[in-house]
């Protein structure tokens, strides 16, 4: 999920999404095997992030009943855990944690690691998660990651599939996580039978588990049939769009924003908004439906500075895993003045020139107000909650204590 190969439809494959893109590290694996063994002009919202596990879920197949919140899921990745010590994380602003990521096998396995050595894997699985719980919140463990499609088709394959479900089983029981987040990327409208038997087959295992999948925004110019996402709902707790990097130098596309909120056109098809709408329509009930926020941004080179231009060669030089939210603050925004899309509800900024490490001309990100409309926007449609990654990107190490997290401070603080 993220961080992210992404098909939104378009022929061109390559577009940026990150709650998965897992860079490809070589390192040792701990193995689970064997059977039994994630503008100002918008509603105001209502609600505050969950105190407390029960209260952080909401009431889906498996989840606790009773008052529902919004969630705020925060992706932890393993292999940016330089970036954010444990130590630092902000769990006023989160209702639950999402640790990513554990790695398929083809045949079934799974791979612990989180891009470290064995040992510097469990550790750093095992302080997240003995840190969520001491302060009441869930934390998951996101399985998969981008252009892993070919590992999920094996490991849920009907010969793969019951020592899959343990495995995985054994992993929510044994390293105590409060469930499971699917990352099947790209998922393909012919892969919808056998996920969904995998599901079924995870709910019947984990009947108290929280379960829940990224799944992709919605090219509006390239519709897609969505049909299958109304069977998983029926047995997933939450759907969360990667609702982030949804912008390309695609053909026929004019520069556009990583998370517009609304705005989409033929020439930059995509928006929170839209997305919304189709999944929606195609049976997902609003209040297991998330959206998705990313913590970096995107970076343009010149002739391009801002949203809607046509492109004239640009490319897009820098975004997940570079461009993030602290290396915007530290190398971009200080003496810039962002500006404000009021269409598409999201900020960015334009340089006359080529400007910084990457050589940007326009730079689309989320900040404070973005993050605010987006929660207004949930409100306003009855949503479920909002995904964010990574939070690992939005940590200023250098800032003053009280403002280190600012874009989860916001979250925390909207109303």
């Amino acid at each position: 999920m993220i961080g992210a190969t992404v098909r939104l439809g378009w022929t061109v494959a390559v577009a940026l999404m990150s709650v998965a893109c897992a860079p490809s590290v070589g390192t040792q694996s701990t193995p689970i095997d064997g059977p039994g063994t994630s503008n100002s002009s918008s509603p105001t919202v209502s609600g505050s992030p969950a105190t407390s596990p029960a209260a952080s879920a909401t009431s889906g197949p498996s989840s606790p009943q009773g008052a529902r919140r919004r969630w705020v899921t925060g992706y932890y990745a393993g292999y940016e855990r330089d970036l954010y010590p444990v130590t630092e994380i902000d769990w006023g602003s989160l209702t639950d944690l999402a640790v990513a990521f554990i790695l398929p096998r083809p045949d079934g396995s799974l791979d612990l690691s989180l891009y470290a050595d064995e040992a510097e894997g469990l550790a750093l699985a095992d302080a997240l998660v003995d840190a969520a719980h001491r302060h009441d919140r869930l934390v998951i463990a996101s399985i998969g990651g981008a252009e892993m499609r070919s590992v999920w088709l094996s490991a849920a394959s009907v010969p793969n599939r019951s020592r899959f479900v343990a495995n995985l089983a054994r992993l929510v029981t044994d390293e105590g996580y409060d469930g499971l987040d699917l990352d099947w990327e790209p998922l393909e409208e012919v892969d919808g039978t056998i996920l969904l038997d995998l599901v079924r087959a995870l709910r019947s295992a984990l009947p108290d588990a929280l379960l829940t999948m990224p799944i992709e925004p919605v090219n509006t110019n390239l519709p897609e049939d969505l049909s299958i996402y109304a069977d998983l709902a029926m047995e997933l707790d939450r759907l969360n769009l990667m609702s982030y990097g949804m912008a390309g130098t695609f053909e026929g596309w004019s520069s556009w924003h990583s998370s517009a909120l609304t705005g989409d056109q033929s020439s930059a098809p995509t928006s929170v908004a839209s997305s919304v709408r189709a999944y929606l329509s195609a049976g997902v009930p609003a209040a297991r439906l998330g959206v998705g926020a990313g913590f970096y941004g995107m970076c343009y080179t010149s002739p391009v500075s801002g949203p809607g231009q046509e492109l004239r060669g640009a490319t897009i030089a820098a975004d997940d895993g570079t461009m993030s939210y602290a290396h915007i603050a530290s190398s971009y925004a200080t003496g810039a003045t962002p500006r404000w899309d009021d269409v598409a509800f999201v900020p960015y900024l334009s340089f006359a020139d080529a400007t910084g490490p990457e050589g940007c001309g326009y730079i689309s990100y989320e900040n404070e107000r973005s993050l605010q409309a987006k929660t207004a926007y949930l409100a306003s449609e009855g949503l479920g909650g909002i995904i964010i990654w990574t939070i690992n990107q939005g940590y200023i190490a250098d800032g003053a204590p009280a403002g280190r997290n600012p874009l989860l401070a916001a979250l925390a603080s909207s109303p």
